[in-house]
């Protein structure tokens, strides 16, 4: 007896979509049949997903929870996020543990599992590392023992030297990296790089000042294209000569995607990370009333560039579209109104599936294998949790959502949203397709808008070396 048949359906993976019926038992898929094949078996329960398809659970690969940057800048809790994210379809999710200069790297990944197995949250998740700051080679000489205990991803950052904003200490200089990227290429790891030139920005930010012109609404300049494009080229370098896996976070201008994608056409195992509010959101929003509510680091593009970055997520040039999830009270987040010191941030877990759907598939005509690819495949087999996750086969854990295509949604903040924010970007999104029905490892979370699942019963995905380098 089958715990769960989903039957008439259209199941997709990253490479075709098929009229078949899955079954369930154990929390795991068990048999895929063509339809009708399980029309005999007895089930506990069967969902009809007719007109609708049947895709792997969403993974978010870059999300923040309990986690800190600054006084302003504190992130909601693990439970908070994993809740919103259940509901926008997100069944994994890979946090941040962090070592900041002489932080013992092994201790701060455990001290993280701690805190988020804490918190009971309600989805699975993996884990990242950040490596922050001028931390000594004991750093890297431990992420060999940090990939064989399940984290097998390391992130860096090019900037945030220091400043007003309080966003300091996290940068890392290229010999730094480089030494991480030695030992990933070694043991099976990914380095991961936020890619701003520290210099160059620096050197804008004093020129604004100069000029009078310190608003944050010119933020644009003080962080432009060209300094993302430094230092992505810079890292491509570091990765080509290593021959390091190289997983360039939050790419917001096309620049940085034609010098990936180049990279990519001389061998060097490079890959592009999207975020759906840089695909979605212009620079004109920062000059509405409150408008820090729209920064991210790096800001926001024009047209030109958010139309490459849908171009990248369409041909494959782009291998995951994430949230980059950090969601903060709206108070905090209207703090610092210049270009130094303006916020971070955004609550975007919930939304991410969705969105990608609504303004992907249904309106710009994403194909349903691409959008399984750069939200659920691609990111399993980037941190080696493919198989397990971001797949329907028989083995893998039953993390399953059925998308409508013809259900109509509307984003409301104190209705429908269910993220740890006061406030939303997304309030009043009118969305074209939602999912119907959400499901972590075989149990029925979400379904027509109710959650009917169990709580809490989220647990740690350890990675393996990457699939598809």
């Amino acid at each position: 007896m089958y715990d769960l048949i989903i039957k008439n359906g259209m199941v997709a993976n990253e490479y075709v979509v098929l009229p078949l019926d899955l079954a369930v038992k154990d929390e795991k898929i068990v048999a895929l049949g063509v339809a009708g094949q399980f029309a005999d078996a007895e089930a506990s329960r069967v969902i009809d997903a007719a007109g609708k398809y049947v895709v792997p659970g969403g993974i978010d690969t870059h999300v923040h929870y309990d986690f800190t940057v600054s006084e302003a800048m504190v992130a909601q809790t693990a439970e908070d996020g994993s809740r919103a994210g259940i509901w926008g379809g997100t069944t994994t999710y890979i946090d941040f543990a962090r070592a900041t200069d002489d932080e013992n790297l092994i201790e701060s990944i455990e001290e993280k599992l701690s805190v988020t197995a804490s918190r009971n949250p309600h989805s699975d998740y993996a884990l990242h590392s950040i490596i922050a700051g001028s931390w000594p080679q004991s750093t890297a000489d431990a992420i060999k023992d940090a990939i064989s205990g399940g984290v097998v991803s390391f992130k860096f950052f090019t900037t945030f030297s220091g400043g007003g904003s309080g966003i300091g200490g996290l940068m890392s200089d290229d010999g730094r990296i480089y030494s991480a990227m030695l030992q990933t290429q070694k043991h099976g790891g990914v380095v991961m790089v936020h890619c701003e030139d520290d210099c160059i920005i620096d050197y804008n930010v004093r020129r604004l000042y100069a000029q009078g012109r310190e608003h944050f609404t010119n933020i644009g300049e003080a962080r432009p294209p060209l300094a993302e494009e430094a230092a992505v080229r810079r890292m491509l370098l570091l990765s080509k000569r290593t021959g390091s896996p190289l997983f360039i976070v939050h790419v917001a201008a096309k620049e940085s995607i034609e010098a990936i994608t180049e990279a990519r056409l001389q061998g060097v195992d490079a890959f592009a990370e999207v975020l759906h509010p840089n695909l979605l959101f212009s620079p004109e929003l920062y000059n509405e009333p409150n408008g820090q509510r729209y920064m991210n680091y790096p800001p926001n593009k024009p047209l030109e560039h958010r139309d490459a970055l849908w171009a990248a997520v369409a041909n494959g040039n782009a291998h995951t579209v994430a949230s980059d999830d950090f969601t903060i009270p709206w108070e905090n987040k209207l703090t610092g109104d210049t270009i130094d010191t303006v916020t971070g941030g955004t609550n975007s877990v919930e939304t991410r599936m969705p969105l990608l759907w609504s303004e992907g598939v249904a309106k710009r005509n994403l194909s349903i294998t691409r959008f399984v690819e750069v939200n659920s495949a691609g990111p399993a087999k980037l941190f080696g949790l493919y198989g397990t996750k971001g797949v329907l086969r028989p083995g893998a854990d039953a993390d399953i959502v059925i998308m409508d295509p013809d259900l109509k949604h509307t984003y409301k903040q104190g209705e429908n949203l269910h993220s740890g924010a006061d406030y939303s970007n997304w309030d009043g999104w009118e969305l074209e397709g939602f999912p119907a029905v959400t499901i972590l490892r075989g149990h029925v979370m979400i379904e027509d808008g109710k959650w009917v699942g169990p709580t809490g019963i989220g647990r740690f995905v350890p990675g393996k070396s990457p699939e598809n380098v």
